[in-house]
């Protein structure tokens, strides 16, 4: 465990990125959450032609993640999602790591409401996070609150645990520490990049980066609304294309464009 923590840390130090807009410097430190490797099934892209994938050298999946992302800046300790809180989780040990504890995060922002970033904020149905506030975008939080059965339950859990903890923003919304949100939907209704100085973290916009950062066309199987998806990952590899850093949570190492 300790030379995987080791590799683990040495891995961050390599892509930690600084960068800065207006009066705002930011650090931004990828954590990947997976301690074993992790890929996507080439099953997860159906639209995909064999050919394609073969051509790309992807037949047996595509590298990926399940990362989350601190920002410090000006004082603050900001996380963007929680990951999935499983058993083998990365996220405490790389958070210890970078001298922040549970307890020193003062904002947590989510960009959308699957088990794997939010899972993370709780354990044995407790708020892991003591003293953050948790922003969630209100067509993202609307929807989810509005399924049925267990599809609500995990941000049911997270309201009653976090309680007025909870921030629900629109798009026009002034955030904290200067981070702008920035409409993402397709993934889920309400998926929410943001934006961090001159980088973006964009949350599930690209699930298997080796096939969709060359062919934004093919959706994932998790894309709720795959028409948006496909027009929310073009204008985001545009976004990249113009010099803007795009981080994602299921970004292989070094978790950007």
């Amino acid at each position: 465990m300790k030379l995987r923590n080791l590799s683990l840390l040495s891995l961050i130090a390599c892509t930690m990125t600084a960068c800065s807009s207006g009066q705002n410097d930011y650090e931004i430190f990828p954590i990947q959450d997976n301690l074993s490797p992790r890929i996507m099934g080439r099953t997860l892209f159906p639209d995909a032609p064999d050919s394609l994938i073969a051509e790309l050298g992807l037949e047996e999946g595509i590298p990926a993640s399940v990362s989350a992302f601190l920002v410090k800046t000006d004082g603050n300790e900001i996380l963007f999602d929680a990951a999935n809180g499983a058993p083998d989780s990365q996220l405490m040990p790389v958070l210890e790591s970078l001298q922040t504890t549970a307890d020193d995060v003062d904002y947590i922002f989510i960009t959308h409401l699957h088990g794997d970033h939010i899972g993370g904020l709780l354990k044995e149905g407790e708020a892991v996070f003591s003293n953050a506030l948790v922003y969630i975008n209100k067509t993202e939080y609307d929807a989810w609150m509005a399924m049925e059965g267990r599809q609500s339950e995990g941000l049911r859990n997270i309201c009653n645990a976090y309680g007025e903890r909870v921030k629900t923003f629109t798009l026009e919304d002034e955030l904290p520490c200067g981070i702008e949100a920035v409409e993402a939907y397709g993934h889920t209704p309400g998926h929410t990049a943001y934006r961090v100085g001159d980088a973006l973290i964009a949350g599930d916009v690209m699930h298997g980066t080796a096939l969709q950062a060359r062919y934004p066309e093919f959706s994932a199987g998790f894309d709720m609304d795959k028409e948006m998806s496909v027009k929310t990952r073009r204008a985001i590899l545009k976004m990249a294309e113009e010099g803007v850093k795009v981080y994602g949570m299921h970004f292989p190492a070094p978790y950007h464009l």
